[in-house]
């Protein structure tokens, strides 16, 4: 008898066991649904307060709000593939077209790269060069669209940055500017891609600075700091710069991020105004210390001479 109640006990904490077991990836399962869900709505949010989160800007300062617009024609389009895309693109005092095609259905990575000096220096993150066969695109100094091969200079490891070169003269570098004038609350723009391109231009977005890390430097001579900020990311962004009102670059687009009360706003449709993120996203970008880039393209010029 004991026997046997041992053997039906055993039974049911195995049925008990099996059943906590299914459960649990029920639970798993859908969690992963909701949460892709919530990504998908939320980053659906922050391309809808792009615009209106430069609007304020523009009306209280319409010609910082123009010069920071000429930011779209200077920033530079990379396209990570195994195949080759075709690009096509127009630039004229008043209005940018662009249109990206890839050959034989062959979809690349598209993300954003920055110039910084006349002779073809750009700045991106390192998540963005993860494969050989690198383009880059770009209007040149007479205003032409132009479709070259990119080589790595340098890629980091710890900080999300990295240096990249093309046979050609950019339109109109950007300055790399000094970090440290960050500080939270600082006023900020953004541009990047964001998504596929067909006859469009880069939006911009503007923010606020959250919080500036501490200076980190690595043994290889890296120096930068991280910026948190609230100004409205998407995916494609990546690469892109982070800028003062006066345009001057002080950081490189690397991810955004969402706590899990952000996402579920998100997906609730609980976003706040229409010129601000919500509660719980956070937008971070790499500074890097513009002696020590300026360096590694010195140190680079005088390798290929």
């Amino acid at each position: 008898m004991d026997a046997a109640i041992a053997k039906e006990t055993g039974v049911w904490f195995q049925a008990v066991r099996a059943a906590a077991a299914g459960m649990a990836m029920v639970t798993l399962v859908s969690g992963c649904g909701v949460y892709g869900a919530a990504m998908t709505r939320s980053q659906r949010v922050l391309r809808e307060r792009r615009e209106p989160s430069l609007a304020e800007l523009e009306r209280s300062e319409p010609e910082r709000g123009r010069a920071i617009r000429k930011a779209v024609s200077r920033t530079g389009l990379l396209l990570e593939h195994a195949k080759v895309g075709s690009v096509s693109g127009s630039l004229t005092e008043h209005e940018m077209k662009f249109e990206v095609s890839w050959k034989n259905e062959a979809k690349g990575a598209l993300s954003a790269a920055v110039p910084i000096t006349r002779d073809g220096y750009f700045l991106t993150a390192a998540h963005c060069v993860n494969m050989e066969s690198l383009t880059l695109v770009a209007f040149d100094a007479k205003r032409r669209l132009v479709n070259l091969p990119a080589r790595v200079v340098w890629k980091g490891e710890e900080a999300d940055l990295a240096l990249v070169h093309a046979e050609m003269r950019p339109l109109e570098p950007f300055r790399v500017a000094d970090g440290s004038v960050l500080t939270a609350g600082t006023r900020v723009v953004i541009a990047g891609w964001s998504g596929a391109i067909k006859n469009t231009a880069p939006p911009l977005a503007a923010g606020r600075v959250r919080q500036v890390s501490r200076w980190r430097r690595t043994a290889s001579g890296a120096v930068w700091c991280e910026v948190e900020h609230d100004a409205p990311l998407n995916q494609g962004d990546s690469g892109g710069p982070l800028l003062t009102l006066d345009g001057g670059l002080v950081g490189i687009n690397s991810q955004l991020g969402f706590e899990f009360g952000g996402m579920w706003r998100a997906l609730l449709g609980i976003a706040g105004p229409l010129d601000q993120p919500f509660a719980g996203y956070n937008g971070l970008a790499v500074c890097p210390e513009s002696g020590w880039v300026m360096g590694m393209v010195e140190a680079d010029r005088a390798r290929v001479r």
